[in-house]
This record gives structure tokens, C-alpha cells and sequence, in this order.
């Protein structure tokens, strides 16, 4: 299928990142094919998804446009002698994923350009905390938050799985007051609070498929309909390390909804990367995640990041073919000689100890992360 040229227009411009689209633009074709389909069901699906992905309303729109006939599921657009489907509208917009513009920071008004480029200062606790809770609201609002704590109604309101009372029950399961409702507590939030909660939150977390209108007294949007975890998390991650990346808190939400101390930003990059990537071997994936949490958990000990270098060298034992075949014999040799000569496999007299373990362990972690991805993309690009 020949590429839209449109698709690199700011018309398309992405307001969710590419991969979390092409995600759900897969989940939609594959509905679309499947013999539950329900054209009317999956056409508000899709324009839910457009106007939450995308900066502009014009995909939405263009969408809209497409008059699709429920039983022959094929329309004639007035600008055009051809038949097109909505259906094949989506699968033409899956494509372009790649070529979809993404937001770039504003140019600098005039007196910012007058005066010396300032480096953006880290927010603090406070700040990052109202940030946050900027967040959560946006997303409650679009029906992010409507399973856990349900929704109001003129006719009658819908209990979430918090129930009736969600405030009693956040604070029952965290073992604590003074958490919820967020806006009323959160400008007192210890960093533990903002912690728990974001967390508590992830679990949370779904995104709604579809709404609808409920046009009574101006009732508004309902969306208790059905939600995906997985989507809801993705999103909901996203947008808190946003947020996250411009504190001076040093965390990171990972992939299981739970916190972590954040490398800097080309080494997170590469962590992202390393744990989105594809097993060389059926045993890396788990290893490799509890390696990460494990070395980067808050308050990780130095036996922990000890462990979990070990836990790391283990996965790159396995590749040790790989690595002699792709590296200089030295090289190779090299990422195992640290591990086993340097008190960190092994503990008996010949071990060299005289380091700082804080500073030499983070470096020799994630050298053994980049050598992972580096194994990762010889393999990808062998295949």
C-alpha cells in the first residue's frame, strides 16, 4: 500500500507516541476482520482513538466524513468516483505511522532570543506533585479513571470498583490518611505519598474503549463500557514520565507500574529500548527485567546491585558465542574477566576490591546493558 504523503503533514500530527498508535490501529484492523464485529461499536472506538492520538481533530474528522454503510461496510465519498471502506481508511492510516509528525518544542518568543539560552531548572517535590495531579486529571476526565472510581450521573451514578467510598479504601489498602481526594491533599504530599499514589494509581488505570453521549440535563460522556489495562498503563506512563523527566526526583515509572531511580537521559533511552526488544534466549526477558528492577529499585542496597550484575553477566554467558564471533577476542574476554576479577561473581583473596562499588557498579550495569542491545540488534539483524 502506497504511503499517504498526507501522513507527514501536521494534520497528523501524533499526540500519543508512534508505537503506542500503530498498537492500537493493529488491535482495530484485527477487531474489524473478527465475526463479533460490530461496525457501529467499532466505529466509535475509532473515533475515540483518533481524537485522543492525534494534536488535530482532521483525522477525526476525515474519519467522520466516510459515510459507511453498516451492511455493505463500502460508501462513495462525494470527491472521489471510488469506493472506500472505513475499514480500509484505518488499515491506509496504519502505514503512515512512522511518517506522522511529532510535537517539536515552540520557537523562542522575542525577548527569550535577546537574552542567553537558560537551562531549564528541575522542578521540586511540590511542583512535580501538582504536575502530576494536572495529569491524573486530564486523564479522569477521558474516562481513564472511570472502572476504578466510577462516574456520576443525573440518572444514576456508576460505582466503581473502589466503591462507594474510594477514599476509605485508597487509604485502607496504603495504610494510611490524608492521600485522597488528591486535589485536597496533595500540595502536603511527602516524596512517599507521591510515590505510593502514582503507583496505586497504575494499577488503576484503563482505557476506555468507546463513550457515550448521555445528552439528559447535559449530563455528558459515559465510558463504562469496556477497557484496556494494558493501553490505559501505556498512555498513563507516558505522560507521568513527562512529567517525572523534568523533576529533580530521579525516578521513572517502568512497564509493571512501579517506580524506579532514573539513569540519564540517553541511558534510559537505551534501558527503554533493551526491555522492548525481542529475547535472544527464552530465560533473558525475565532475568533481565528483575536485573533492572533490582539494581534500580529506591533504597537498592550494594549487594542488590551486585546481584544484579551478576544476573546480567549470566545473560551475556549465554551469548558468549555471539560476542567472540562479532568482538575482538580481547573485547569479549573483557565483559567476563570484570565480573569474575572484581568482587562481584566471586569473593575469595585473588578478587581486586579497592574501588568504589556506587560508582564502578553502575558503570560496569550498564555497559552490560548496552552490550545486551548491542547481542539484541546483531541477532535482529541476522534474522
Amino acid at each position: 500500500m502506497t504511503l499517504d504523503s498526507r501522513f507527514r503533514s501536521r494534520r497528523f500530527e501524533a499526540a500519543w507516541p508512534r508505537q503506542i498508535i500503530k498498537t492500537e490501529l493493529d488491535r482495530l484492523i484485527e477487531a474489524c476482520e473478527a465475526p463479533s464485529f460490530h461496525v457501529t461499536n467499532w466505529g466509535d472506538e475509532c473515533e475515540l482513538f483518533l481524537l485522543e492520538a492525534f494534536t488535530s481533530s482532521e483525522p477525526l474528522d476525515e474519519f467522520r466524513s466516510i459515510q459507511e454503510h453498516a451492511r455493505s461496510g463500502f460508501i462513495d465519498l462525494q470527491d472521489k468516483s471510488t469506493s472506500i471502506s472505513r475499514r480500509d481508511w484505518i488499515k491506509k492510516l496504519s502505514t503512515g505511522v512512522d511518517a506522522f509528525p511529532i510535537p517539536t518544542p515552540r520557537l523562542p518568543y522575542w525577548s527569550e532570543r535577546r537574552t542567553a539560552p537558560q537551562t531549564p531548572s528541575l522542578t521540586d517535590l511540590p511542583t512535580t506533585a501538582r504536575r502530576f495531579a494536572a495529569v491524573f486529571d486530564k486523564l479522569a476526565s477521558t474516562g481513564y479513571f472511570s472502572w476504578a472510581f466510577g462516574e456520576l450521573c443525573v440518572d444514576d451514578d456508576y460505582e466503581g470498583t473502589l466503591g462507594p467510598n474510594p477514599a476509605k479504601t485508597i487509604h485502607q489498602e496504603l495504610g494510611r490518611d490524608g492521600l485522597w481526594p488528591l486535589f485536597g491533599h496533595i500540595k502536603d504530599y511527602s516524596l512517599d505519598d507521591l510515590c505510593d499514589i502514582i503507583e496505586y494509581l497504575a494499577d488503576q488505570v484503563r482505557r476506555p474503549k468507546r463513550r457515550t453521549l448521555h445528552g439528559h440535563a447535559g449530563c455528558g460522556y459515559h465510558y463504562q463500557h469496556s477497557y484496556s489495562a494494558d493501553r490505559g498503563l501505556e498512555i498513563y506512563r507516558w505522560q507521568v514520565n513527562q512529567v517525572l523527566s523534568q523533576s529533580a526526583l530521579g525516578l521513572t515509572l517502568t512497564e509493571n507500574g512501579r517506580l524506579e531511580t532514573a539513569a540519564s537521559g540517553p541511558i534510559e533511552d537505551l534501558v527503554t529500548t533493551v526491555r522492548a526488544a525481542e529475547n535472544v534466549h527464552d530465560a533473558d526477558g525475565m532475568e533481565l527485567e528483575h536485573a533492572l528492577t533490582q539494581f534500580r529499585a529506591r533504597g537498592a542496597s550494594e549487594m542488590d546491585r551486585r546481584l544484579a550484575v551478576v544476573a546480567l553477566a549470566g545473560i551475556l554467558e549465554r551469548r558468549r558465542g555471539l560476542i567472540k564471533e562479532q568482538l575482538q577476542s580481547k573485547d569479549g574476554g573483557a565483559l567476563f574477566q570484570i565480573a569474575n576479577q572484581f568482587g562481584i561473581r566471586h569473593q575469595d583473596a585473588k578478587q581486586q576490591k579497592d574501588y568504589d562499588p556506587e560508582l564502578y557498579l553502575e558503570w560496569v550495569f550498564y555497559w552490560y546493558v548496552a552490550t545486551i542491545n548491542l547481542t539484541n540488534r546483531i541477532v535482529a539483524s541476522q534474522s
